[in-house]
């Protein structure tokens, strides 16, 4: 990015800088006045004119001289909310895509530290301004995504083991083109399996071998309120983020668990949540100021850990513009349209019990898991319509 292709704009009250959906080809650094972030819910940005966006919900403010707006828009490849002018501002407009962010952040890895705890920032704000509904809602998306999650990782992982048998191969190149595994490389699985293989690479021994916890089912990796020293790198099982006896969140192989609090720092010096696993599991610890100079160093790394965070802020941010609509903006999203969880899980379940019977192929856990899954997916879509059954009576 040259500097002459940068260009000084002044923008009246009121006027749009970008729109909200928008294919991102810059970003913006502020130079006088104020610009607000607003978003609206997905389903109505096609028909928004500039009316209804402008009456979208606002989820953050700028009013810093030299404050960068729309960085993680670029990253993305559009923008994720409309930048609307407060008052009278000027801004400077860089040209910048997705390639540009990612170049960015590998010259000046401070940048992308920088950008990494922006967007902590707004995912805690977009976080605490969830009501009661909106965070029920947000327990739902993340338990529905996080299955296809889990759908797009055993895909992956019988494809790992099937040792090249071709009819194994036709089995899950038929289940890549299924909907589930779509929603969940979509969601982040693809992003968790890359830290985990970058993450393989640049930790060494004076970082975390022979720093790991290993975990029996229900023990407590931390709770809420302990001293945030650590980032945990979840190398094998599974974790489950909880406040009180609520379910918030699962932790997969490959994610990290702390990271928020090593970003945010003295904001935010404590656990937000206990860690518990749900099966014997395995965590390797990276001290904070090692994990801060780890990413620094690591490029790649730090690009995924933005990358991350940005679907995550996206997802708080959704549910907070849909106000009361966010339990039905979930079962939109996950049972409406083209959605066929269930029916992708039967599907491939049926093409491997055939491989087991008529090949003896060592295919039962894969078959069982996805059993689990069809089971556990058929449950919380019936609590899901429970809730909007009550809601809807009231």
């Amino acid at each position: 990015m040259a500097p002459r292709e940068a260009v000084v704009r002044e923008y009246s009250t009121g006027e749009i800088l970008c729109r909200q959906g928008a294919a991102a080809d810059r970003l913006f650094v502020l130079r006088a006045g104020g610009i607000r972030c607003s978003v609206v819910p997905d389903k109505v940005l096609v028909e928004a004119d500039d009316a209804r966006l402008s009456r979208g919900h606002d989820i953050a403010f700028f009013n810093e001289p030299g404050s960068s707006i729309g960085v993680e828009g670029a990253l993305a490849g559009h923008y994720q909310s409309s930048l609307i002018a407060a008052e009278t501002s000027v801004v400077v407009e860089v040209p910048c895509d997705t390639r540009g962010v990612m170049s960015m952040i590998t010259e000046k890895p401070d940048f992308g530290v920088a950008l990494a705890r922006m967007l902590a920032r707004r995912l805690m704000a977009a976080n605490r301004s969830l009501g009661s509904s909106q965070r029920t809602a947000s327990r739902f998306l993340r338990d529905f995504q996080g299955m296809c999650v889990d759908f797009y990782n055993l895909v992956q992982r019988i494809g790992e083991d099937s040792q090249g048998e071709d009819d194994v191969l036709q089995a899950l190149n038929a289940a890549k083109r299924r909907w589930a595994y779509g929603a969940g490389e979509s969601g982040g699985a693809e992003l968790a399996r890359n830290t985990r293989v970058l993450m393989a690479r640049v930790v060494d021994d004076k970082v975390m071998s022979s720093r790991q916890h290993k975990l029996a089912s229900g023990d407590y990796l931390c709770r809420k309120g302990d001293p945030g020293g650590s980032v945990y790198l979840l190398v094998s099982g599974r974790l489950s983020v909880k406040i009180g006896s609520e379910q918030f969140g699962v932790v997969r192989p490959g994610e990290t668990v702390g990271e928020m609090g090593v970003l945010l720092g003295e904001e935010e010096p404590k656990r937000m949540a206990d860690i518990v696993a749900d099966e014997p599991s395995i965590c390797g610890v990276i001290p904070n100021d090692q994990f801060v100079a780890m990413i620094g160093s690591q490029p790649r790394l730090l690009i995924n850990l933005c990358k991350v965070m940005t679907l995550r802020v996206k997802s708080f941010e959704q549910l907070a513009a849909e106000s009361d609509d966010a339990l039905r903006a979930v079962a939109a999203r996950f049972e409406g349209g083209e959605t066929s969880f269930e029916e992708d899980c039967s599907s491939l379940r049926e093409n491997l019990e055939m491989l087991l019977n008529d090949n003896d192929l060592p295919l039962h856990q894969e078959v069982e898991a996805l059993a689990r899954l069809e089971e556990r997916w058929t449950e919380r879509m019936g609590e899901l319509k429970d809730k909007l059954s009550a809601a809807g009576a009231r």
